[in-house]
């Protein structure tokens, strides 16, 4: 089987300006600022990779039977492509000096790249692709090579993870102080509520207007399933 490259999304030098600069040897383009920019950062690559961009490393597992630390695994060692966005804010030491608060990031990733991760794994696997097959067949099968992707160790797990929280050129420096952001279920309803905006935007016609009628109903919380459920 001959060499296929990986078909990495484009990032043109044009949208720095939206994305940030890239971690060194790697694909993790990093962004920090408000609120408000936040939600239109996640609007404009919406915009820019037509809906392609925008699901999360635990989303990735819809197409690759990986845990999450296989994510933060390939993010770091520059084979997937990922957008950060640190909502940031200044603070008053005890002693008068100002520093940086920022949140743990939102994490954004190509949805073409997941697929083609997931194809890579089963060239891997020795078999080509198969139409019909449902992703769960395709996962169960998957899952001994899966193994591969993930951490090795629990000190390559945390570094990993570490690399996904905390921006390297923050590292050692008192001027930036690294909090956790709000709790897990509210993240996961924050991470859905700005897709919904950015699909709302990008979108026009009957799909404009089906995300709009999403947002002006909410969402709830769904305690047995452990996750956010739009109100129907």
């Amino acid at each position: 089987m001959g060499f296929i490259e990986f078909p990495f999304i484009e990032v043109p030098k044009d949208l720095r300006k939206i994305v940030g600069e890239p971690t060194p040897r790697t694909r993790a383009y990093r962004r920090e600022g408000t609120h408000a920019e936040c939600g239109q950062w996640i609007e404009d690559l919406g915009l820019y990779y037509k809906g392609d961009v925008g699901i999360s490393p635990a989303g990735v597992t819809m197409f690759v039977p990986v845990q999450r630390a296989a994510v933060h695994k390939r993010i770091k060692e520059g084979k997937l492509t990922a957008f950060f966005f640190y909502i940031t804010r200044i603070e008053s030491t005890f002693f008068g000096t100002r520093r940086k608060v920022k949140l743990r990031p939102y994490i954004v990733l190509s949805v073409s790249e997941c697929k083609a991760w997931a194809a890579e794994m089963k060239r891997r696997a020795g078999y080509v692709d198969e139409p019909d097959e449902t992703p769960l067949r395709v996962s169960k099968r998957l899952m001994p090579l899966a193994a591969e992707d993930e951490p090795k160790t629990e000190k390559e797990a945390k570094e990993a993870l570490d690399f996904a929280e905390t921006d390297p050129k923050d590292k050692g420096t008192r001027k930036v102080r690294y909090e956790e952001a709000l709790d897990t279920e509210n993240r996961q309803q924050d991470m859905f509520l700005l897709l919904a905006e950015a699909m709302a935007a990008m979108a026009s016609g009957k799909k404009a207007e089906f995300y709009r009628k999403r947002l002006e109903k909410g969402m709830k919380w769904d305690k047995k399933e452990k996750t956010w459920k739009w109100k129907e």
